[in-house]
């Protein structure tokens, strides 16, 4: 359950990324960054789930 709820998080924030990049600008470094380590966590961690979990069948 956790697994579905990150992926679709892991979308809706990568097309947020993508749709309000000038946005982000405007707030700064900081929400910019945020955003961008967030989406490397999840990523990473979608990566490692997906390792186990076809790594073991």
């Amino acid at each position: 359950m956790i697994l579905k709820i990150l992926l679709v998080a892991f979308v809706i924030l990568f097309i947020a990324r993508v749709l309000f990049a000038k946005k982000l600008k405007e707030m700064g470094k900081a929400a910019d960054r945020t955003l961008n380590l967030f989406l490397i966590a999840i990523a990473i961690y979608l990566g490692l789930q997906m390792l186990v979990v076809y790594g073991m069948s």
